[in-house]
């Protein structure tokens, strides 16, 4: 796994060890964002009535139609990311990371899928924690007054 390879979307040298790192990070990334999302189901959930009584329940349906959707990129951004890894184990056997200029392109693409990915989840989360926490802080008041 020492072989260099030249990334000319970045413009340095590249092992293929370098790549696989890439890769289970991506994975690992998306295996974090799945535990995730079954904990901000939950949040949702046990919280609904209380949304209910506040005139949410639209916008708490939009997101979990986003979460189910963010779900499904992930486990489709997975197969694919598991595949491509595979296709690399084959070609360092072969010696032929530097020449197989097809999968680089395909690795920056997952790349930039990854980026686009994880900053959407990352938003998402940050509105539900948001509607939590503004639902959390009028339910104080109302304990206090």
């Amino acid at each position: 796994m020492k072989t260099k390879i030249k990334k000319d979307w970045f413009g340095r040298l590249k092992s293929g060890e370098e790549l696989y790192n890439d890769s289970n990070l991506w994975l690992s990334e998306i295996e974090f964002i799945n535990h995730e999302i079954l904990f901000l189901n939950h949040l949702l959930s046990s919280n609904y009535i209380e949304f209910l009584e506040v005139g949410l329940s639209k916008k708490i349906d939009d997101l979990v139609k986003r979460i189910t959707s963010e779900k499904k990129i992930g486990k489709t951004l997975r197969k694919h990311i598991k595949d491509h890894k595979k296709i690399l184990f084959d070609l360092i056997e072969t010696k032929s990371v530097t020449s197989n200029k097809n999968y680089l392109e395909t690795h920056k693409k997952f790349d930039r899928e990854i980026h686009v990915y994880l900053r959407q989840y990352k938003d998402l989360k940050k509105e539900i924690f948001e509607i939590v926490e503004n639902r959390m802080k009028k339910k104080e008041q109302k304990i206090l007054l």
